[in-house]
């Protein structure tokens, strides 16, 4: 793959971010507030990764920016959930998500 001066990881960064703004779209148009919902809460977590990688962030910095962001669009109940579940696994094989909380 042929990429530009832009490099691969911050072409990944902003492709994530470019689908999930296109899945908070369609979940938006379908109507789906799961799927709305989660693309909201990582589509700027996905530019807060390009900013760790360029040392203008932290990944804690990333997690309070996500904890703060779930607040503020009610999901706060799934993420607790997810880094319960996430911290309970911890050294093992990561296991497939369970259906979301709210």
């Amino acid at each position: 793959m042929t990429t530009s001066t832009q490099t691969a990881a911050a072409i990944a960064h902003q492709l994530l971010f470019d689908a999930l703004v296109e899945m908070r779209a369609e979940g938006y148009a379908q109507q789906n507030k799961v799927v709305f919902h989660l693309a909201d809460l990582f589509h700027h977590a996905a530019l807060d990764l390009k900013a760790v990688t360029e040392g203008e962030l932290t990944y804690d910095d990333v997690l309070r920016r996500l904890e703060a962001r779930a607040g503020e669009i009610g999901c706060e109940r799934w993420l607790e959930s997810a880094l319960t579940r996430i911290e309970g696994t911890r050294g093992e094989t990561p296991a497939e998500p369970g259906p979301a909380a709210d």
